[in-house]
């Protein structure tokens, strides 16, 4: 598994009717996985300090002038 902005969570999965079942699957938080606003709104927060660095690689990875 590569690197995490936060820890992997279970999903359970609906059925047609909106209710839960006992089917779940794994969402995992990588950083080539998040949105590029939720990116930087993680790099200003100081929660994220500690992931700085893996964040503006991904940012630069995708082109975005911060």
């Amino acid at each position: 598994m590569g690197v995490k902005l936060k820890p992997s969570v279970k999903e359970y999965k609906k059925d047609k009717n909106g209710k839960s079942t006992n089917v779940w699957a794994w969402k995992h938080f990588t950083p080539s996985g998040t949105k590029t606003e939720e990116l930087l709104t993680m790099l200003k927060s100081a929660a994220y300090k500690k992931k700085k660095q893996m964040i503006i690689r991904e940012l630069t990875n995708r082109g975005v002038s911060f």
